[in-house]
């Protein structure tokens, strides 16, 4: 992967894990770091649910570099909007691909 095709910025928070003094956890997201690479989103599709509450979901790669810091269900900030780690695998060539996704009303 050359450092050229890596054009878009993006804030990666990784989810934190408290315990309450009572026993129980709470989840929160933590901005960590900015990774650059190449974003390449995919056409949003419409959905609906039994109920017939309508959403949108997008499913979109992230090429870049290193999963250095991610994990499965951390979020990536891109141009904006929020997405959700929703898999992550390397290449043969090094570079890692984040398939990401987000859901919107």
């Amino acid at each position: 992967m050359r450092i050229v095709d890596l054009q878009t910025p993006a804030r990666l928070y990784a989810v934190t894990e408290t315990e309450s003094v009572y026993g129980g956890r709470s989840f929160s997201f933590a901005g960590t770091d900015i990774t650059w690479g190449d974003f390449k989103p995919d056409a949003p599709v419409a959905e609906t649910t039994t109920e017939g509450d309508a959403f949108v979901v997008q499913a979109a790669d992230f090429i870049c570099r290193s999963a250095a810091g991610m994990a499965r269900g951390g979020r990536l900030n891109l141009k904006g909007f929020d997405w959700t780690i929703i898999s992550l695998d390397e290449g043969a060539d090094g570079a890692v691909r984040v398939r990401l996704e987000r859901i919107h009303l």
